[in-house]
């Protein structure tokens, strides 16, 4: 996007900042989501500015969508609550709202989110409004190359050069490896063959890495990176075949209850 487009956009951020609790006046009745096309035309998420509205019962819904968003590359300018002014209904998952031109930017925010709805609305800006319904949610991210994903080696054992052993079988198939090492926690896991540890913006890496080692568990902390940490218990023996060791394909989102 150009500087001037740029700074026409964040110009016209909304106004108002109720936070992004529930409404307090009555609700309409939820709209059901219908078909919606992929987009024609590629944007970019770092051209794309949005306002998110929790129209929902969830206390922080609002927020936590534009955290992960933001980690996709998309732009929030403000979080709010769902104004039922204009007597419009609430969706039962999402709806997306867009002005005169801004169609393909709605596709591509539609692309993240599961059952959206798409409204054209009288605005004259290119930023879009993504609703949140009572059974909003995200499309997950799928796993990252390996190559693209930096990993910790523990051991927990007392098998002598596991972590150093288990961190060759991982780099050889792409990872980075930034330690391998005896577990600095000093965990026993007697029962495990690994955990997968990661913070909230991680998952996905984690996801890449856990598809390495069958029965795994996969949890979190409190990491704001990327990093994984791969802590082998005693159960560890080896990693799977590399052809065992793909994504299955993402399934498409049930349709809303009552839809």
């Amino acid at each position: 996007m150009a500087l001037a487009g740029a700074a026409v956009v964040l110009s016209l951020a909304v106004a108002g900042c109720g936070g992004d609790a529930k409404g307090q006046e009555p609700k309409a009745s939820p709209s059901c989501p219908t078909t919606v096309p992929k987009p024609t035309s590629k944007i970019a998420p770092s051209t794309i500015y949005l306002n998110i509205i929790n129209a929902s019962e969830h206390n922080g819904a609002g927020g936590k969508t534009a955290k992960q968003l933001g980690w996709r590359g998309f732009h929030v300018l403000d979080t709010k609550s769902q104004s039922l002014m204009d007597d419009r209904p609430t969706p039962k998952a999402a709806e997306i709202r867009y002005g005169k031109g801004g169609r393909q930017i709605a596709l591509t925010l539609a692309t993240q989110v599961k059952n959206p709805v798409l409204t054209e609305d009288d605005r004259t800006n290119p930023t879009v409004d993504l609703v949140i319904g009572e059974q909003f949610g995200l499309v997950p991210v799928p796993p990252p190359p390996a190559s693209t994903v930096s990993i910790n080696v523990y051991n927990t054992t007392y098998r002598a050069g596991l972590s150093g052993e288990a961190a060759d079988a991982m780099r050889a198939r792409g990872f980075k490896i930034l330690k391998n090492d005896n577990d600095p926690k000093r965990r026993f896991l007697p029962d495990d063959v690994a955990l997968i540890v990661s913070g909230e913006r991680g998952e996905p890496q984690a996801r890449r890495v856990a598809l390495q080692l069958k029965g795994a568990k996969i949890v979190q902390d409190g990491r704001q990176d990327v990093t994984v940490d791969v802590v082998l218990g005693n159960k560890y023996d080896q990693l799977v075949p590399v052809a065992q060791a793909t994504p299955a394909p993402t399934p498409t989102p049930a349709k809303p209850a009552g839809c």
